[in-house]
């Protein structure tokens, strides 16, 4: 048998198991005795059993959540691969990333992610500068006030009257002329808090095909989603 956690009740009408983080916990009536639980759970034993199985499957894999996986760099997926090592790092190799993970971490899925994040927003951080800095001088406008990267789930960027530019790590994954649709854009919010025909005129005299990167964002945003 297996070990389990009796609850009894005055109230409850039947006997029930329930299979979680690994423990078992069984809910009686309060006028079931204990033989009789132990007789049920005897015909249960399958059934339990698979069940926590199943659970330390689901937690082994949550350590390496994207092995065997690819993660998309501007547009080009890139093979992740993981290894022990002295120290926790992100290593760009050829077309593979390689995460390494001291012995001394506990929880993989977690320095997994921190890793991998903090690389990808490095790199965007640094294409999203250098392409500010270029639109910035065409479109006659300062360099904003601050510069932010980080997940959302329904927005590309967004614009502040402060001047604060904040972006989507998502973007990583996107082609370039995509991202650059979105430094435009969210730079002609400097000069219009909305959404009008004259915010839209401007986005489109310093990128005129804007309604193509648009529609891809769109079509393919879950698809820039990496899932950890």
């Amino acid at each position: 048998m297996f070990e389990y956690q009796l609850k009894k009740s005055t109230r409850r009408k039947t006997v029930a198991i329930k299979v979680h983080n690994k423990k078992v916990t069984v809910y009686a009536p309060q006028f079931v005795s204990n033989k009789q639980i132990e007789k049920w759970l005897f015909n249960k034993q399958a059934w339990v059993r698979a069940q926590l199985t199943k659970q330390l499957y689901i937690t082994d894999t949550r350590q390496y959540p994207l092995r065997d996986k690819q993660v998309l760099i501007f547009d080009r997926a890139v093979n992740i691969e993981f290894k022990q090592d002295v120290k926790s790092e992100v290593i760009k190799c050829d077309n593979n990333l390689l995460i390494t993970h001291s012995s001394r971490v506990k929880n993989l899925g977690q320095k997994y992610q921190q890793l991998l994040e903090e690389y990808l927003k490095e790199q965007l951080t640094a294409y999203i500068e250098m392409r500010l800095a270029y639109f910035c001088e065409k479109m006659g406008e300062e360099l904003p006030m601050r510069l932010k990267i980080a997940i959302y789930k329904r927005k590309w960027g967004s614009c502040n009257s402060k001047r604060e530019l904040t972006f989507n790590l998502h973007l990583i994954g996107a082609p370039y002329h995509a991202i650059d649709y979105v430094i435009v854009h969210e730079l002609a919010h400097l000069r219009h808090l909305n959404h009008s025909k004259a915010f839209w005129q401007h986005v489109e005299r310093f990128f005129p095909d804007y309604k193509a990167p648009s529609k891809w964002l769109k079509q393919n945003s879950m698809g820039l989603q990496w899932v950890f």
